[in-house]
């Protein structure tokens, strides 16, 4: 640059203005800031106008005078250092602003690290709290201490909600919040949804609707646990500030050419609405509009922030239109991938299951019951405890499948069953499983294990088995299914059975301790259980006669079959499927295994949609499974009143 530029003066006969030049020069040269080109360039330049001013005075009078050139050689020369300053501040200052990122990103992670611990440090005891009041809810005090312990239950719940917000917030904050896309069932998503909701405005003036596309594909691959928060957060916002009127949730599907599509999201309210001027402060962190007139809502205020960083970690973003004392529209959009194409239909499923569930009659209720649900979602872990609470029991609820094994290993308390959720970040409900089984004492080897899935039709029952799981329970929940699960695993003597709404306790069943060689065997009713595979039976139930007799009964009071019949004249092959795994389940487990067989082949047959063949053989498997409910239940009756014969 610095020869080009001279020798152009040169041809031209402009030696006098070659300062202005090399001045344009060092102004492109300082916008860059680099300290050794801008002292090099400078001492050329300087050095090349000195020898102008000695060597070449005629050339440069020609356009200026000798005292001009001298003037612009100073200014030039005071510009030089004037920039080389400037250049080393600008470094300096670069430097200094490096170290203050560098503490800022360490400071960052501290904080990180810090909330963290501090969180780990502050649910340890919030749990001991929590599960204390849970036992001491268990004991008989006056009403005014059970509000004492429920206030410490629900203040318990509130804190850990605030603690796992602020831990998202700082993940998404330090950039270590991590979208895990893995295929969920769309109808399950939106049941837990709906479900948590619509129990948040029990007793409220404010109407829930749902308008959902029954073109949404059955199964998507996304990341189930972020778009549930997502919904979760912005429908909880829609709650927390709409008192009469309506909440509705809309959705619809929009396709792509690659066979994936567009999930397009609305939740409308008509709540206090949102001003113009309040708009920039929604997505602000720890921010709440008009606190003062809000003061009784609960929260951080970052349900909404981490709502939109959510969003845009996943590609998506959230729009709002609102108007103060009318409502406000939220809406976002997000691209999720296809794993089964075929129409959800939420609608109809949703009306179906809130329709059995509402209508189910309970038939025993377990007020001594431990159940444990484990689940990483406060969602579900709400709507399945809130469903067994029906039962007159309050489940313990459990956040990791970690945290469930380390308290079966400690064994504090003697659970009689687990709900285990099978997916799972860190460890899955499987390897939980398995890591309970792996414990050794009797106590984690017997407990019934029940997996809770959406994924209930897809053949993963084996791989539950394999795991040491004893059953299965499908997503959304049946209040019916969720009975017969319950019966099965939770001991016949904490079963009060309430027939025409009177509570009658358990009757003890007699039974000859006398062992048999090989098995624990339970004397007269082996002797009635003809077409039964006793001993088959007996191993199901760990050789324990007393489990096998509780298991027999639970049989015999089941509805299995009404359940079945009613899918199959409803056309339901989805549900029938299902079904017919819970009666093969159920006929194993007792050593009816011909019958199971039967059931297995059902199942099949639902699998492949082999319509056919469930049309051919339903009513022959009905009636077989008829006469082993018959045998049992004569067996159970001649065992209880002491006959030596059928």
């Amino acid at each position: 640059m610095i020869v080009t530029s001279y020798v152009i003066s040169w041809q031209l006969g402009m030696l006098g203005t070659l300062s202005v030049i090399f001045l344009a020069g060092a102004l492109m040269l300082a916008l860059y800031a680099n300290r050794g080109l801008m002292l090099e360039y400078a001492i050329l330049t300087s050095v090349t106008l000195l020898l102008n001013a000695i060597f070449l005075r005629d050339a440069i009078e020609i356009t200026c005078p000798k005292e001009i050139y001298l003037i612009y050689l100073l200014i030039y020369l005071f510009a030089m250092v004037s920039f080389l300053f400037l250049v080393n501040g600008v470094n300096d200052y670069k430097t200094q602003m490096e170290e203050k990122n560098e503490e800022a990103r360490n400071a960052l992670e501290a904080k990180a690290n810090f909330l963290a611990n501090m969180s780990h440090e502050i649910r340890t005891p919030m749990n001991a709290i929590y599960g204390m009041a849970e036992l001491l809810d268990e004991r008989d005090f006056e009403e005014e201490e059970k509000g004492y312990i429920d206030t410490i239950r629900k203040s318990s719940e509130n804190l850990l909600a605030i603690i796992n917000e602020i831990l998202d917030f700082s993940k998404i904050d330090s950039g270590k919040m991590e979208i895990n896309e893995e295929e969920y069932h769309f109808n399950s998503l939106i049941h837990d949804v709906l479900s948590i909701i619509e129990f948040r405005m029990k007793n409220r003036s404010v109407k829930l609707i749902y308008d959902i596309s029954p073109d949404v594909p059955r199964v998507l691959i996304g990341d189930e646990l972020r778009i549930r928060q997502i919904l979760i957060n912005i429908m909880n916002n829609a709650v927390n500030f709409t008192h009469r009127g309506h909440i509705v949730l809309k959705i619809r599907w929009e396709p792509d050419l690659d066979g994936n599509g567009y999930l397009h999201v609305w939740v409308e309210d008509t709540g206090i609405g949102i001003s113009q001027h309040d708009m920039n402060k929604l997505f602000t962190a720890f921010g709440q509009i008009d606190t003062k007139k809000n003061r009784n809502v609960e929260g951080t205020g970052l349900g909404l922030v981490i709502t939109k960083r959510l969003l845009n970690l996943m590609g998506g973003d959230i729009t709002v239109r609102s108007k103060v004392n009318e409502g406000s529209t939220f809406s976002f959009t997000l691209h999720q991938k296809v794993k089964d194409p075929r129409p959800s239909n939420y609608d109809s499923d949703h009306d179906r299951v809130t329709a059995d569930n509402a209508g189910f009659r309970i038939t025993f209720k377990a007020p001594t019951a431990r159940v444990m649900i484990v689940d990483d979602n406060k969602v579900n872990l709400e709507v399945a405890s809130e469903l067994m609470k029906r039962f007159g029991f309050e489940a313990v609820m459990v956040e990791s499948g970690m945290e469930a094994v380390n308290r079966i290993e400690e064994h504090l308390v003697d659970y009689d069953m687990i709900f285990m959720d099978h997916m799972m970040p860190v460890m899955d409900g499987v390897e939980a499983t398995k890591k309970i089984r792996s414990l050794g004492t009797e106590y984690a080897k017997k407990i019934p294990i029940v997996a809770l899935t959406a994924n209930a039709i897809k053949g993963v029952e084996r791989q539950f088995k394999e795991a040491g799981m004893n059953d299965y329970l499908a997503k959304p929940i049946h209040m019916s299914q969720l009975s017969e699960i319950l019966q099965k695993w939770i001991p016949f003597d904490k079963q009060i059975r309430i027939v025409k709404g009177q509570e009658v306790p358990p009757t003890p069943v007699s039974i000859d301790t006398a062992p048999i060689p090989g098995i624990d065997s339970t004397v007269d009713v082996i002797n009635y259980l003809k077409g039964i595979d006793v001993e088959d039976g007996l191993r199901n139930c760990g050789g324990s006669k007393a489990v096998y007799v509780r298991v027999l009964t639970t049989f015999a009071s089941s509805n299995l079959l009404a359940s079945l019949q009613e899918y199959f004249d409803k056309g339901d092959l989805e549900n029938y499927t299902v079904m017919a795994h819970s009666i093969k389940g159920a006929c194993r487990n007792i050593g009816a295994n011909d019958v199971a067989d039967q059931a297995y082949e059902l199942e099949c047959a639902g699998k492949d949609e082999d319509v056919e063949f469930i049309d051919k053989y339903h009513k022959t498997f009905c009636e077989n499974y008829i006469e082993v409910t018959r045998i049992v239940t004569k067996a159970l009756i001649a065992q209880n009143s002491g006959q030596t014969g059928i």
